[in-house]
């Protein structure tokens, strides 16, 4: 009985065993990128329920297009650093899309771990740049992709310079994601530098999106982002259902923000952000719909908290709530609906750097709480809906520290009403926006707090006095 026993125990141990990486180490080139790529593709394939994929403590290149589909009860431990090819014009594709440097599909209870902290490494700046997104616009791979997978545990690891965006999890059920680091950036400067002339600033590593998550049942905490888009972005797939149950906490960012979109005709509910610190983000709190593909189809975000935040200094808007800022093309001052070059360079008689909003897109429920807003160079925030499409939205403790005029984008705000005021806010059904104990207060609000209602709301308001021609009024 005992030596039954013994080889039971014996063949469970080497069950688990753990499947050693044998790929060629410290070699870059594309052919030995390509094969490596191919042995990893082969072990996924092999894995068995309760086996590990370790890659030992070395740098092994690859080519792109790793692959798992199906795997089940598996841990795969990265130990080394994963390095993805700079060949851009070798990248494989599928059809004439470029397919993700790593891909999991129909997956359960799998773990992506390091015994230290293990370095993914996109090799993102042979893809970055004004000329390189006019060539590539955003056919660019990804970096870390999970589609239609279930418990699934990401901890330990850097994911460094993607070349497009960096982690997605769609149609995602039980998520967890842990000490894991990302970082997108041209240079170590301490600044995003939005305008990219006549030195090449970190924002021109376009759509290198954070963390991209949609589904249900996801926690991510104590992870560390310095990125050039959305830092965190609750999305909709494109896909009218419901992304819901969603807590992002303990985290430090620094980027276009901590986002709630973009959404087009999707339902997105109960998610909360807390304990976070921005240092020298672009935006902070960024929630955003944006145009409707299925008109047929409502969008609604609802039941949103943003609790015990700091904003440190951010590059541009603290707060934004309303249309999604962004261009879907090369023509970067087109808004899709609301120009990138919005409100500086606005025309209205043009049509050129507008603002608009998507009518049958909804926000309920939403709650800031505890916000400190320190020396931005930017107006507290916009607020921006078509009529009556904003209910319920609560500010408590949503407060601007010191805020600075900095450079010319920020000095155009002196004629327009200054930085202490949210520069628009509109949508807001009567009655339902309440602030307390918040400094300056929405305009469109109603304040709890009259002593701090009385001396921070503006006389400038943005739909009757923008003169139409803003670019005219920027002191360089």
């Amino acid at each position: 009985g005992m030596a039954l026993l013994l080889l039971c125990i014996l063949s469970v141990i080497q069950h688990l065993a753990a499947l050693t990486f044998t790929g060629e180490s410290d070699d870059c080139s594309y052919d030995t990128a390509e094969k490596n790529t191919n042995l990893v593709n082969e072990m996924l394939q092999k894995l068995q329920p309760g086996e590990e994929l370790s890659f030992p403590n070395k740098t092994y290149c690859l080519a792109g297009g790793v692959l798992g589909v199906g795997l089940k009860d598996i841990s795969i431990r990265f130990n080394g650093t994963l390095r993805f090819s700079d060949d851009t014009g070798r990248w494989p594709k599928d059809g004439k899309a470029r397919v993700p440097a790593m891909y999991f599909e129909q997956c359960k209870n799998i773990t992506f771990t390091s015994s230290g902290k293990g370095l993914i490494d996109g090799n993102g700046k042979a893809w970055w740049g004004l000329i390189r997104y006019a060539e590539y616009g955003e056919n660019r791979p990804r970096l870390f992709e999970i589609f239609n997978s279930t418990n699934i545990l990401v901890e330990n690891l850097i994911l460094k310079n993607p070349a497009y965006w960096t982690f997605w999890a769609h149609n995602i059920t039980s998520l967890e994601v842990r000490f894991t680091d990302i970082s997108a950036r041209i240079d170590d400067d301490d600044s995003h530098k939005l305008l990219p002339f006549p030195k090449k600033g970190d924002i021109t590593a376009f759509n290198t999106d954070g963390f991209d998550v949609n589904g249900k049942d996801v926690y991510i905490h104590d992870c560390n982002i310095w990125n050039q888009d959305d830092c965190i972005a609750v999305k909709d797939d494109g896909k009218h259902w419901t992304t819901e149950n969603m807590v992002f906490e303990r985290i430090n960012a620094s980027g276009l923000g901590l986002a709630i979109g973009s959404i087009c005709n999707a339902h997105v509910r109960n998610i909360t952000f807390r304990d976070i610190y921005m240092h020298h983000t672009v935006k902070g709190i960024y929630m955003k719909f944006r145009p409707q593909s299925s008109p047929d189809y409502i969008g609604l975000i609802e039941n949103i908290t943003y609790e015990n935040i700091i904003i440190d200094e951010p590059e541009q808007w603290p707060i934004w709530i309303g249309p999604a800022q962004q261009s879907d093309s090369v023509e970067f001052w087109q808004g899709h609906p609301c120009s990138l070059c919005w409100p500086q360079f606005e025309n209205r008689m043009f049509d050129f750097c507008g603002c608009g909003v998507v009518d049958r897109q909804y926000y309920r429920d939403i709650m800031l709480k505890n916000i400190t807003i320190l020396r931005p160079s930017y107006p507290a925030g916009m607020i921006k809906g078509s009529k009556d499409s904003m209910k319920n939205i609560r500010f408590e403790g949503v407060k601007v520290v010191d805020p600075k005029y900095k450079d010319g984008l920020s000095h155009w705000f002196k004629s327009h009403g200054g930085l202490n005021q949210y520069f628009v806010c509109e949508g807001v059904e009567a009655g339902t926006g309440v602030a307390v104990d918040s400094d300056p207060v929405p305009s469109c609000f109603n304040s709890k707090d009259q002593a701090f209602k009385s001396g921070t709301e503006t006389s400038y308001d943005y739909s009757r006095d923008s003169d139409g021609c803003s670019c005219t009024n920027l002191p360089w």
